[in-house]
């Protein structure tokens, strides 16, 4: 039983001896935490991606800008670097995405939407582009467009910080009578590089799944109206470690009970 004087000098509400070890407990998180499916169009979803995984990156590059559709309307855009192969698109960089003029380790993140079908596949119109944004010819004949993958991701090891991210746009596809599973190309790429995929945003754009031809008599396949957003990091874990400053047992310890006995038995 307590002694009077230990009753007295107990904090009031009745806090026990482990708020008197560890301090007082810290205040639940305020922060907007991204969801996994995401209904809408690019431009959102790459401001909330960007304030959720990278809200202090200041080394930011589209690797294959085009048009920059995706970037119209986006509060993030005016911080990105437009790089592409192609001078008709008025990049801020004339650069292939295999040959980076950066630096090793000096980029936060990076922006990759890679063709979403293979040039067997695409329209005339797509195919004109391909030989100048990706260096793929009108006579490849592919299934799929996992060969673009390796080579970025090469180069995306060398420039990006440790810690840096990628965020890849992803597609799979019905293409030659086989579903394309090119988020499993992609992510099997991705480690063999060297990096972590992280986390992965399924994104529908109301708008999307009209492609449409008049070769089409009977379908198979279920309508495709989403991609993938995939983060991946430069890392061989996918939270950076928080950094270790002096403060409150809580703070300190990874495992409190560990921090709590530590603290009990010194």
């Amino acid at each position: 039983m307590l002694s009077n004087h230990e009753t007295q000098t107990k904090p009031a509400g009745g806090q026990s001896l482990l708020t008197d070890v560890l301090g007082a407990v810290p205040p639940a998180p305020t922060f907007k935490r991204l969801e996994s499916v995401w209904i809408g169009k690019d431009n959102a979803l790459l401001d909330a991606m960007f304030e959720f995984y990278a809200p202090s990156a200041k080394r930011v590059i589209d690797v294959c800008c085009n048009a920059r559709r995706m970037w119209k309307g986006s509060t993030t855009g005016a911080k990105v670097t437009y790089y592409d192969r192609d001078p008709a698109m008025k990049p801020d960089v004339v650069a292939h995405w295999h040959d980076m003029p950066d630096a090793d380790g000096t980029v936060d993140v990076l922006v990759y939407d890679p063709p979403h079908l293979p040039d067997a596949a695409a329209s005339p119109q797509s195919l004109a582009r391909y030989g100048k944004d990706y260096g793929l010819g009108r006579g490849v004949k592919a299934d799929n467009v996992g060969e673009l993958h390796a080579p970025f991701l090469a180069e995306a090891k060398r420039v990006l910080k440790h810690d840096g991210l990628i965020f890849a746009k992803i597609k799979d596809y019905v293409h030659n009578h086989k579903y394309q599973w090119n988020l499993e190309l992609f992510n099997a790429a991705v480690r063999e590089a060297g990096l972590m995929p992280c986390d992965l945003i399924i994104k529908r754009d109301p708008c999307g799944g009209n492609l449409k031809s008049g070769r089409w008599q009977r379908a198979h396949h279920a309508k495709n109206t989403h991609c993938f957003w995939v983060v991946v990091r430069n890392s061989k874990r996918c939270e950076p470690k928080a950094p270790t400053a002096p403060g409150p047992a809580w703070t300190r310890c990874a495992t409190r009970w560990i921090c709590l006995m530590s603290e009990v038995h010194n």
